[in-house]
């Protein structure tokens, strides 16, 4: 008897397939990959959501709800990017 393991596949791929990713949301990546050492200070080992180049939500993690939310107040995919706050290296 195996575990069945349950994928949650990113939502952004819905938008992906029509060709609808919103430009705001590849302004918003590149703002947080330009200003994620900033981020490190401040949301080490946190998720984060930004939209319009600001962090709106962060925590250890971002519930399936919290999600919902911020995309039915702003109606478009938005950036989730988890921070490290410490360099890992995996042997």
């Amino acid at each position: 008897m195996g575990i069945e393991i349950k994928r949650r596949m990113p939502k952004i791929r819905a938008f992906e397939k029509l060709g609808q990713i919103p430009s705001e949301f590849w302004e918003d990546k590149k703002w947080a990959l330009e200003h994620y050492a900033e981020l490190r200070r401040k949301y080490a080992d946190m998720w984060v959501a930004i939209v319009n180049k600001k962090v709106v939500a962060f925590g250890k993690d971002l519930t399936e709800e919290k999600e919902k939310s911020i995309r039915k107040e702003i109606g478009r995919p938005f950036v989730t990017l988890f921070v490290e706050g410490e360099t890992r290296i995996l042997l």
